[in-house]
């Protein structure tokens, strides 16, 4: 990918260029945000990631103007320690991702595939659908964790159309959806410990592939049914593992825990979905987003 690093800090930049060039993407480097919105126009960008305090142009300014020039290019807050209202707003302008800075090496390469897999797999249809008032589906997934991408672009695409939300923020709510589906397959139906996708990643991905050919977990389904009307969009994502205690998890609706690493995206699930709750056993999440009323 072609990406962009806009950060006033000169170490940060040169820490982030070496790792996205290891990685084999190509980096334009900006230390203002008026620089960086100057490379964004003039060369194809296909992914941005921004400081949320930049001279000349804010990073919330830039998320701005990247958002009213091409809203499907994935962009990523970069955010102080104690700025988590900073991160939030980013959410909610478009953003698809944030980072706390000091940035972790296991945080930057799971946001990096993040933003990989939305510039790859999150395709949307721009028909508009003026007509329509409702829309409700179910559907069973195996667990497919590589086609999780498409059937989240998929459940999410007429969106702008009812006015849900807005065309910039389908990457965020895609990436959400993203999450509780992985969450079903990997540690609801094939019972994977989430440390081990913390620290080694690739044992954690083949041993998902492994588990889902055999028994138990290999007949269990997700379900997911959604309703899609003009004043709310809610998605309901079940799996058939034995659930968990989901009484016992920190207080995912804080703000003050979205630096943490585990369970870092079911507390952007909590901030960005208005209403967010779980069956008794703990194998079945229902997320709810109201359209908000311009004034």
């Amino acid at each position: 990918m072609n990406l962009l690093i806009a950060d006033d800090t000169p170490e940060v930049l040169e820490s982030l260029k070496e790792f996205f060039e290891n990685s084999g993407h190509t980096v334009h480097c900006a230390g203002d945000g008026e620089e960086a919105l100057q490379i964004f126009r003039k060369d194809h960008i296909e992914g941005v990631f921004c400081a949320l305090t930049l001279p000349k142009l804010g990073g919330l300014e830039l998320l701005k103007e990247v958002k009213s020039s091409n809203s499907r290019r994935p962009f990523v807050m970069l955010c102080p320690q104690n700025d988590t209202e900073g991160a939030l707003n980013a959410l909610q302008l478009g953003a698809c991702d944030f980072l706390i800075k000091s940035i972790q090496t296991t945080q930057l390469q799971r946001t990096l595939d993040r933003v990989v897999s939305l510039h790859d797999g999150f395709h949307f249809s721009d028909s508009e659908m003026d007509h329509s008032v409702q829309e409700t589906r179910t559907l069973e997934i195996d667990n497919d964790f590589e086609g999780v991408n498409g059937i989240a672009a998929f459940m999410t695409q007429d969106l702008p159309s009812y006015g849900i939300l807005e065309q910039e923020q389908l990457f965020c709510i895609n990436m959400l959806l993203k999450e509780a589906l992985e969450n079903a397959i990997f540690h609801g139906n094939l019972e994977l410990n989430s440390d081990t996708r913390l620290n080694n990643p690739k044992l954690f991905y083949e041993t998902a592939g492994k588990k889902r050919e055999i028994d138990p977990y290999k007949n269990r389904k997700v379900i997911v049914h959604y309703d899609i009307n003009r004043n709310s969009v809610k998605y309901i994502v079940r799996d058939e593992g034995r659930g968990f205690a989901h009484t016992k998890l920190f207080d995912s609706e804080d703000p003050g825990n979205l630096p943490r690493i585990k369970g870092r995206g079911l507390v952007m699930i909590m901030n960005f979905m208005d209403e967010v709750f779980w069956n008794d056993r703990g194998n079945e999440i229902t997320m709810v987003r109201y359209r908000k009323r311009k004034t």
